[in-house]
């Protein structure tokens, strides 16, 4: 080819182009000196020839994904250029690094990745003067992190390694308060122990009473009660051994029962109601016979029976 040829030969078709293939199977075509400043992609061109065509691209790590590369690329194409000022290079890289806080990590994560130390420590200054001056709960939301650290371990005493009276004065906060945690944790274990010994018991009387007899209230628990003494006198007469009653039927009327008609009725079942009015009948007929036999005295006084003494 003459020289008058080569000189019509635009200089985009004299450059040499590799292939690039992301981890998510994207491909793309970049010009081989801009993808040779960054050391991982020339070491593969380098010792493994890889990137010469498409079927054989460069695979690059994960963290580089297509918009990170993309980024990447256009820092390299600036840099690569020789005989650019330092001036045109730090106006260069302020505007570069003024992008949203979360690309700019992965920007950073990227670079590192492709081994490219510039890149890194730029957007590392970028990152550092977005954190500076901020709480760590500030530093968590800015980039989204979970909290978790544990009260004690966030007041845990910074190093001061050039002994800045700020930090000694943060140190001495912190302490202070892991103080008050640890009284406040001692009370609240003391506390706990006091409840568990003494837990005061809401329930009402009423509830205490059907709680203990195992039934639905205290009333019938002591309509059962009187019913069972009453049983118990229908059933265990007196003996005729036993002290003589007054027969005379006005002395009877001041006779004092240990049980009244209105506390028996209560709660009654009308079935059990009829079989003790029953056996209340025969135990008079019985005790009535016994009166006209032999329990009136021989002064015709009236004897009482000791189970009907006046309480």
């Amino acid at each position: 080819m003459s020289e008058s040829e080569l000189a019509v030969i635009k200089p985009e078709a004299l450059k040499t182009y590799i292939w690039l293939q992301c981890f998510d199977g994207s491909i793309q075509q970049v010009e081989e000196e801009v993808a040779m400043f960054c050391p991982m992609i020339c070491r593969e061109i380098v010792k493994n020839g890889t990137g010469s065509s498409k079927n054989h691209a460069i695979a690059l790590p994960e963290r580089v994904n297509p918009t990170s590369l993309s980024l990447i690329l256009d820092y390299c194409r600036f840099h690569q250029v020789a005989g650019r000022s330092n001036k045109e290079r730090k106006s260069f890289d302020e505007k570069f690094v003024r992008i949203e806080t979360e690309r700019l990590c992965e920007l950073t994560s990227a670079a590192d990745s492709l081994q490219l130390k510039p890149l890194v420590d730029l957007t590392s200054r970028a990152l550092a003067r977005i954190i500076e001056g901020k709480t760590p709960e500030e530093i968590r939301d800015i980039f989204h992190l979970p909290d978790d650290l544990t009260e004690e371990e966030k007041l845990e005493p910074l190093k001061n390694i050039n002994d800045d009276p700020r930090i000694r004065l943060l140190n001495r906060l912190y302490a202070k308060k892991r103080k008050e945690l640890q009284e406040r944790h001692q009370r609240q274990k003391l506390k706990g122990v006091q409840v568990q010994k003494e837990q005061k018991d809401e329930r009402s009387l009423d509830e205490l009473l059907c709680f203990i007899n195992g039934d639905g209230g205290g009333k019938a628990t002591k309509s059962k009660k009187k019913n069972k003494r009453r049983k118990d006198h229908a059933k265990n007469p007196p003996k005729a051994d036993s002290e003589p009653l007054n027969a005379n039927p006005d002395v009877q009327d001041d006779v004092e029962y240990p049980f009244e008609d209105a506390d028996l009725d209560d709660g009654l079942d009308p079935a059990m109601k009829e079989e003790l009015d029953r056996e209340v009948e025969d135990f008079a007929r019985r005790l009535n016979s016994v009166w006209n036999e032999s329990h009136i005295g021989g002064n015709g006084s009236v004897q009482r029976f000791p189970g009907f003494n006046h309480r």
